[in-house]
């Protein structure tokens, strides 16, 4: 059998396996949960200033959003223009998103080893087309929560404003989705990683997470440096510490056009490292 015909044999596999799966499951509707109740909370809040008119709202909306996740000019103009609920919601979402991918995936190839099932799938496939094809129903999974996410928060979000224009705003929930997929897709090559460093579904829950803190520290290192630089102190090399960690480049997600691609460019060169590294380990190890 060829490569490409195991990996969609191993792909439709998994994907049927993870949706019958009660934790997925129960992981996919807390997800959900959640985002509904942030959206509820939020939507109470900036319901007086989508209610003031656009002009109001949209002055409103580019303090809080160039606040809270720092984008450039451009960029908060344009989103200032959406519903103050839809930006909010999505960018806290994306805060989480790294966690979530990790407890969705992190046993998808360090359960198989420890069980030892392992050994019949790389009898019958690749371990190439194994890792391929697991990493794929993961990353399908996770396209078609962060569909439902985005189709459902721009739902309540045209309820909170009148006078949008469909096109646009359809555009910007594309725009929306392409973002989080590219960031989702670094997050998701992690965490195959991590499943094919280890042995046991537990340490590799533990080297997922583990690597998640050692990239938010990177860019909270990195970031402290830049803030004191910008404000008069003197430059420091830990400034170029943030760009190599993932979470740098999240607030790129909701920017303009060109920081937008800077950051699918960014997650889709750590997912194809992180992706390179886990086929060579997994290659290389006795199973």
């Amino acid at each position: 059998m060829s490569p490409f015909l195991e990996t969609l044999s191993v792909t439709r596999t998994e994907l049927l396996r993870t949706l019958r799966n009660a934790r997925v499951l129960v992981l996919l509707l807390l997800f959900g949960t959640s985002t509904a109740l942030i959206g509820l909370m939020l939507g109470l809040l900036t319901r007086g200033l989508d209610a003031q008119g656009p002009e109001t709202a949209a002055a409103a909306g580019a303090s809080i959003l160039g606040f809270l996740w720092g984008v450039d000019g451009g960029a908060v103009e344009h989103l200032s223009e959406l519903p103050l609920l839809v930006p909010l919601v999505f960018g806290a979402d994306l805060f989480f998103l790294p966690l979530f991918i990790a407890l969705l995936g992190y046993d998808q190839l360090s359960a198989e080893v420890a069980t030892g099932s392992v050994r019949y799938l790389a009898v019958r496939a690749r371990r190439g087309s194994v890792l391929a094809g697991k990493f794929l129903a993961q990353a399908v999974v996770m396209g078609l929560l962060l569909a439902l996410v985005v189709a459902g928060l721009f739902a309540a979000g045209a309820g909170l404003r009148s006078g949008l224009e469909p096109v646009s705003y359809a555009a910007a929930a594309a725009r929306f989705w392409a973002g989080g997929a590219a960031l989702a897709f670094g997050y998701l090559a992690l965490t195959a990683l991590s499943s094919a460093m280890t042995s046991s579904p537990g340490s590799s829950l533990l080297l997922n997470v583990g690597a998640l803190f050692g990239f938010w520290l990177l860019h909270a290192v990195g970031s402290r440096a830049a803030l004191v630089h910008r404000m008069g102190g003197s430059a420091s090399w830990t400034e170029d510490l943030r760009w190599l960690s993932p979470s740098a480049y999240a607030s790129g997600v909701l920017g303009s056009t060109t920081t937008l691609l800077t950051s699918v460019a960014a997650y889709a060169a750590f997912g194809a490292v992180f992706l390179g590294v886990a086929w060579a380990v997994f290659r290389a190890r006795d199973v």
